[in-house]
């Protein structure tokens, strides 16, 4: 009952965050805030490689750190000049002590700016963190915790090819904290690596631009 009520609050907090990624656009698109152009701006979507590390609470007992690799994507948009949110998925995979262990996170995400392209990411979610010993054949299917997936990071937008305006692909290093919190199990994990970032940027309808620019043509 109480992992139940893990799962039930956190997708009831994603839903509700994932309401406001769809409603605050409103606000970031009137014309009368009109931005600057720079090559963060408007929707994102990425591809995402990492190394991971994972480290579990079982029993009173810790295992790991156990090293691994793992992947993921986001997509997503800036609401305002600096705060972006949007969906995140991942998994990692780790080994250590003849042991196996992977994690899923799928959640909402926020993100803020804190200079230039360098912004702190948070966000919550479902989370799993699977626990496996194949040497054990007594082991339960269902090893490990399932519940609630908390996230935090670092990530900075290394912009490799930009639009003229607005937008651009950019590769985005960046350091990722994830927490599944449980019971009589409970567990952490990190990521670091890069991850490949399209920014669509913002019509020219939208961007603060001299006369000689704002009309002319793509």
């Amino acid at each position: 009952m109480l992992g139940d009520r893990h799962r039930l609050r956190a997708w009831a907090v994603a839903a509700l965050l994932a309401l406001v990624i769809f409603f605050g656009r409103a606000r970031h698109a009137s014309a009368q805030d009109l931005e600057p152009p720079r090559p963060r701006q408007g929707y994102y979507v990425s591809l995402d490689l990492y190394g991971a590390s994972t480290l579990a609470h079982e029993n009173g007992a810790w295992l790991g750190p156990w090293v691994g690799a793992g992947g993921g994507g986001r997509v997503g948009q800036l609401v305002t000049r600096r705060f972006g949110l949007g969906l995140a998925f991942e998994y990692a995979a780790a080994w250590g002590d003849g042991q196996k262990s992977s994690a899923i996170g799928l959640g909402v995400e926020a993100s803020f700016a804190v200079a230039g392209n360098l912004a702190v990411r948070g966000g919550v979610g479902i989370g799993i963190l699977r626990l496996h010993d194949p040497n054990d054949p007594f082991e339960s299917s269902t090893r490990g915790v399932t519940g609630s997936w908390f996230a935090a990071g670092l990530s900075y937008d290394l912009f490799i090819k930009r639009k003229r305006l607005s937008g651009g692909l950019a590769l985005t290093p960046s350091v990722q904290l994830r927490a599944v919190p449980g019971d009589s199990t409970y567990g952490f994990y990190t990521m670091v690596g890069v991850e490949v970032t399209y920014w669509t940027g913002l019509p020219r309808n939208q961007l603060d631009l001299p006369p000689s620019e704002a009309w002319q043509k793509k």
